[in-house]
C-alpha cells in the first residue's frame, strides 16, 4: 500500500469512528494522523509532542518499543491528538484499519475513562520512584492492570470495528492462543501486551460465553496434568471474567481505581503462575518482582 493509500484508509477510519463511537470526546480537526518509516518513528514522535503533548517523554524501552515493534502510536494531548502510524507498504487495508481504530480507541478512552480525567494522570504511570518495597509493589499492581486493560479495549473496539459481524471462535487461531506462553518471567515487555492480545480476540468472538465455558474444561490450553495447570488456568480464567463484566456495563471504557488494581492483582498472579508452568523458576520470578514491566 502506497503512502497516499494509508493516509486515504486512515482518514476514512476516524471518521468511521467519530460517527460509531458515542459522544467522542474530539473531531476530525482534533486528531492528526501521520505516517512515518520504522527508523523515524521516534523523531517524529518527540515532534507531535513538543505540538500537541509537550509534559510527555519517553522512556528508553518505549523508544526501543517505537523503533522495533510497533505499528501506531497514540499521543493524547489536552486539545489536539496525534496518532503517529509506521510507513509499511505490506500492510493490508484490513491490518491497517486495525491499527488507526485501536490508537483512536487510546485517545477515546484517555480522555473518557474517568469522566475527563486520565488515569494515567490521576493515579501515576505505576513507575513512581519509591524505596518502600509495598509501595513499588502496589504501584506495580495499577501498572499491570491498567497496561492489560488498555491494551485489551483498544483491540476489542478494533477487532469489532473491522469484524463487524462478529467472528466465532474456531477462527481463534493455534498461533493467537499460543501467546499465551510468551507471559513469562523471561518476557517482562512484552508478556502484558500478549496476554492482552488473547484476551481482546476471545472476548471479541460472537460466541464468547460458549467460549468462557470451555475455557473451563480441563486440558483446554493448559494442560492439567503439569505443575500449576489448573491453577494457571484459574487465574487466566478470573481476568477474562473481569474484562468481561467490564464490557457488559453501559460505557465499558469507564474505569475505577479498584477494578484496575483487582485487574492488576489477579494478572500478576497469573503471571507467576504461567511462569512456572512454562518451567521457571520461583527465583526467575523474584529477579524480576520489581520489573517496570512485570
Amino acid at each position: 500500500m502506497k503512502l497516499t493509500e494509508m493516509q486515504t484508509v486512515a482518514q476514512k477510519v476516524l471518521a468511521d469512528f467519530i460517527r460509531m463511537m458515542p459522544d467522542a470526546p474530539f473531531t476530525e480537526n482534533g486528531i492528526v494522523i501521520e505516517f512515518a518509516p520504522k527508523n523515524k518513528m521516534v523523531e517524529r514522535a518527540k515532534a507531535l509532542c513538543a505540538l500537541y503533548v509537550p509534559d510527555k517523554t519517553f522512556s528508553e524501552s518505549q523508544m526501543w518499543e517505537l523503533e522495533n515493534i510497533i505499528g501506531g502510536n497514540a499521543l493524547i494531548g489536552r486539545e489536539k491528538s496525534a496518532v503517529l502510524i509506521r510507513v509499511n507498504s505490506k500492510l493490508s487495508v484490513k491490518d491497517l484499519r486495525e491499527i488507526v481504530y485501536h490508537e483512536l480507541v487510546h485517545i477515546f478512552c484517555g480522555k473518557m475513562e474517568m469522566d475527563g480525567e486520565h488515569f494515567i494522570d490521576t493515579y501515576g504511570s505505576g513507575h513512581t520512584p519509591d524505596e518502600n518495597p509495598e509501595n513499588v509493589l502496589y504501584d506495580g499492581q495499577l501498572n499491570a492492570g491498567y497496561v492489560v486493560w488498555s491494551e485489551f479495549i483498544a483491540q476489542y473496539y478494533a477487532l469489532r470495528y473491522v469484524h463487524q459481524g462478529g467472528f466465532p471462535s474456531s477462527w481463534l487461531s493455534a498461533e493467537l492462543i499460543g501467546l499465551l506462553d510468551e507471559v513469562h518471567a523471561g518476557n517482562f515487555m512484552g508478556s502484558k501486551r500478549d496476554f492482552s492480545m488473547v484476551c481482546s480476540y476471545m472476548l471479541a468472538c460472537s460466541d464468547v460465553e460458549r467460549l468462557l465455558e470451555r475455557l473451563k474444561e480441563p486440558g483446554y490450553i493448559f494442560d492439567d496434568d503439569k505443575p500449576f495447570g489448573a491453577e494457571t488456568r484459574s487465574g487466566f480464567n478470573r481476568c477474562l471474567q473481569l474484562l468481561n463484566e467490564n464490557l457488559k456495563k453501559e460505557k465499558p471504557w469507564k474505569i475505577t481505581r479498584h477494578f484496575i488494581e483487582e485487574l492488576g492483582v489477579n494478572y500478576i498472579a497469573f503471571f507467576g503462575m504461567n511462569s512456572i508452568y512454562l518451567g521457571f523458576t520461583p527465583a526467575d520470578l523474584l529477579g524480576g518482582q520489581y520489573a517496570p514491566g512485570l
